[in-house]
């Protein structure tokens, strides 16, 4: 029985030193394998993890998936031009049409003035129409246009001296017709009208029993002799003619739809006036010589 229990010390303690070996050893092989795994894992690593702490951002980086690039004919509808509707062809903007008076007297200019005689400037012709409300002046294309209650040189003289003295138009067109309100008001008791247009029609001077067609040929005549008074040295001088001219809508001087010139610088003999206008000779008529326009002077 002792000799058993001895054996049985003997071998656990010849065992004992085996396994402590065995514990120190485990540790070890366990360290290792993890070292080895280490390499692996840092390969997996995002390149962010490498930085320091305080160089890392907030949040992993989002990896964004570009489409791939396509070609001009694949692009998507959205880049493409819209088409559009086709509209009905909207008609140019126009100015609105010379009135037929004025039209006439751009003709009239045009036939006593031929191209070139006057240096092809632009306007040729200074014209004084009638027209209701405040006076206005202006430019139309190839006439300078006044207008004022009566054709009145009074209340157009500043706009007729700008076209005459400034821009030398060699042809004053004093313009009457049946249509003037302000004449044919001026031959009737106007005494019940406002102040403001009072004066303007006391310095028309018709006769009061006369017709409407006696009262516009009496009123254009007195104006056309005022621009010859005011106007005498240009007149003289052959640099401007001053004409009257009736537009005979209704036919009342036998002329339907024309323009009737009534006196060339104050001469109204129907012959002498006729001569003239065939001749084209209407600058200088005041002093009883018709010629042509002086061409020195323009």
């Amino acid at each position: 029985m002792t000799s058993s229990l001895a054996a049985l010390a003997a071998a656990c303690c010849l065992l004992l030193p085996a396994l402590s070996l065995a514990q120190t050893q485990t540790p070890a092989i366990a360290h290792g394998a993890a070292e080895a795994a280490t390499p692996a894992a840092t390969a997996h690593e995002a390149p962010h993890e490498k930085l320091s702490p305080s160089m890392r951002p907030l949040s992993p980086p989002v990896r964004v998936n570009h489409p791939p690039r396509r070609l001009p004919q694949q692009a998507a509808p959205y880049a493409r031009p819209a088409v559009r509707h086709k509209q009905p062809h909207a008609p140019a903007h126009r100015q609105p049409a010379m009135a037929v008076p004025l039209r006439a007297a751009a003709a009239l200019a045009s036939r006593l003035l031929p191209r070139g005689q006057h240096g092809d400037k632009s306007p040729r012709l200074t014209v004084l129409a009638c027209a209701d409300g405040a006076p206005r002046h202006g430019a139309q294309g190839t006439l300078y246009l006044v207008q004022n209650p009566g054709n009145q040189l009074l209340l157009g003289e500043a706009g007729v001296s700008h076209a005459v003295r400034q821009l030398r138009t060699p042809l004053l067109l004093v313009l009457a017709s049946a249509d003037c309100k302000a004449v044919n008001t001026a031959r009737s008791d106007f005494s019940a009208l406002p102040l403001a247009e009072q004066r303007t029609l006391l310095s028309i001077n018709v006769d009061k029993g006369g017709t409407p067609l006696s009262a516009q040929l009496d009123n254009l005549d007195n104006q056309v002799e005022a621009a010859v008074l005011h106007y005498g040295g240009e007149v003289e001088a052959g640099r401007l003619s001053v004409i009257g001219a009736y537009y005979d809508a209704a036919g009342q001087l036998g002329k339907r739809g024309q323009l009737v010139v009534t006196s060339i610088n104050g001469e109204r003999d129907k012959a002498t006036i006729a001569r003239l206008l065939r001749q084209r000779a209407v600058f200088n008529a005041a002093t009883g010589i018709g010629t042509p326009l002086a061409s020195s002077s323009h």
